[in-house]
């Protein structure tokens, strides 16, 4: 039966069901790879560029965000009026908040600093899983508001872990789950993926909506309307402001 979290385009016609009896995390972990494209498809997307909107209760803002391979991301959303910037360089993430009364650049907290950087992982933890240190435990097939899945378990080196959910069928995320630190307090964090449209010239598949719950909670919706993958992107635009403006005068000296 068609899970009914997807919209499933053509590439996906083709059953990519791993069974029961032949289930091990390697056989997961190939499916997975094979739904996305490959390895080599995976490797090639170099940036990501997206716009939507951004839903939070009666509010509804407009956002987008630009990747920068292999961990460079810059996110953008207008409230009231006034832009709201997060991003991260690779090294350092900073964000502008105008309607948190801080108009000009500042660093990031440590615990607003780990969400950009796992935001900044666009591949996920089950792509090159063991260059990032991450370990990962094939935990089994349960279910997400009656779709079939298979849960996998990805515990970061800093010991943050992580529990993806694949569609049994499909073998692309339906959600994961993850707990998280907001304003000094530990939530538990879950994010649902759907409808999947492909993108790019190797018609990857790619979830242009996305619901986040906090401790069961719908806090946020996204909808993307744009995406597009190798695109020119400046390192830049990623560097904080002042950073930015002193490159620049460095190089006219």
């Amino acid at each position: 039966m068609k899970s009914k979290f997807f919209t499933v385009v053509a590439l996906l016609g083709s059953s990519l069901v791993v069974q029961a009896e032949d289930m091990t995390l390697d056989t997961v972990l190939e499916g997975y790879i094979e739904a996305k494209g490959g390895m080599e498809v995976i490797n090639s997307m170099k940036t990501m560029r997206t716009s939507g909107k951004m839903t939070m209760g009666p509010m509804e803002a407009p956002f987008a965000f630009t990747y920068k391979a292999p961990n460079k991301i810059h996110t953008t959303f207008e409230i009231q009026g006034m832009k709201g910037i997060q991003a991260y360089d690779g090294e350092m993430g900073w964000q502008v908040m105008p309607f948190m009364g801080k108009p000009d650049a500042v660093e990031l907290s440590e615990d607003e600093l780990k969400q950009v950087k796992d935001q900044a992982d666009v591949e996920g933890p089950l792509v090159n899983h063991k260059e990032k240190g991450i370990e990962l435990e094939l935990v089994g097939n349960t279910e997400i508001e009656g779709t079939p899945v298979i849960e996998v378990k990805a515990t970061k080196p800093n010991g943050d872990v992580v529990h993806v959910f694949l569609d049994e069928e499909y073998m692309i995320e339906v959600m994961t789950r993850s707990k998280m630190k907001m304003m000094g307090q530990e939530v538990e964090a879950e994010t649902y993926f759907s409808d999947y449209k492909e993108v790019g010239e190797n018609n990857v598949p790619v979830a242009h909506s996305m619901a986040v719950k906090m401790n069961g909670q719908v806090v946020q919706n996204l909808t993307f309307d744009t995406v597009e993958v190798n695109v020119d992107v400046e390192d830049s635009l990623f560097d904080m402001p002042e950073k930015a403006a002193a490159d620049a005068t460095e190089t006219t000296e």
